[in-house]
């Protein structure tokens, strides 16, 4: 069964299919097992995220983990990488063990785990991640999680700041445009959304307004998906040697 959240199915598709897109050509061990993850976890996501019983959790999240531990145990690869996913992971799985897991820290910690997904699939598709990989897969992190708590912060019956993804999305541009200068360019849109948010944070309540909300901004996503994309592309034009 797919996600009920469509911003779950949007994050994850965005990160499988930028990851692709940016590891051309890529490895095929690699892509055939990024792929099974990919389709693991959507179709797994429910089944965790609303699960009761921790024995099927655990039996699901070692489901999900196994072509991770497989493509490790045959390629190596970058350690450090899987290290933060993992430690995304455990933080997560704490939140849901002490029942905070559909709280505001855990939908913040739970989307800076699903747009990991992204530098994960790098990492199995091209083996060893450059500077450029970790900027790119910390700007699209720190989108999603800036995103997250401005969602949370628009919402009548969530007491969130506005403060708080205008912060994210500052720290995420302090950390990033110093490792790459081109991020500048998809980092327009979000940087109106997140000050107009900040100076006049409008509140949503009827079901309605939520879903138009939500339609937006996987619509976002999505253009910032492809921004990165491009963005990446034209970076790699501007470092080859001129023949």
């Amino acid at each position: 069964m797919l996600p009920r959240e469509k911003s779950v199915l949007g994050i994850l598709t965005f990160s499988y299919l930028l990851a692709l897109a940016t590891s051309i050509p890529p490895s095929l061990v690699g892509l055939a097992l990024f792929s099974i993850a990919y389709v693991t976890h959507l179709l797994t996501f429910d089944a965790i995220f609303y699960g009761r019983g921790w024995l099927r959790i655990g039996a699901l999240l070692a489901l999900n983990v196994a072509p991770y531990v497989l493509y490790l145990s045959i390629d190596g690869g970058d350690f450090a990488v899987y290290g933060v996913g993992a430690l995304l992971m455990s933080a997560y799985l704490w939140l849901m063990k002490t029942g905070r897991g559909r709280s505001v820290p855990g939908v913040v910690v739970g989307t800076a785990l699903l747009s990991y997904v992204f530098i994960l699939g790098k990492a199995m598709l091209v083996h060893n991640v450059a500077t450029r990989d970790v900027a790119l897969a910390a700007f699209f992190v720190g989108y999603h999680v800036a995103t997250a708590y401005y969602v949370e912060s628009r919402l009548a019956f969530r007491s969130v700041s506005p403060i708080w993804p205008f912060i994210t999305w500052v720290a995420t541009l302090a950390v990033t445009l110093p490792l790459w200068e081109l991020l500048v360019i998809p980092a327009v849109e979000p940087t109106v959304k997140f000050t107009r948010n900040l100076v006049r944070n409008t509140k949503v309540s009827r079901h309605g307004d939520i879903v138009k909300m939500g339609w937006r901004e996987l619509g976002r996503s999505a253009v910032l998906t492809l921004l990165l994309g491009l963005v990446y592309y034209l970076g790699a034009l501007k470092t080859e040697p001129v023949s």
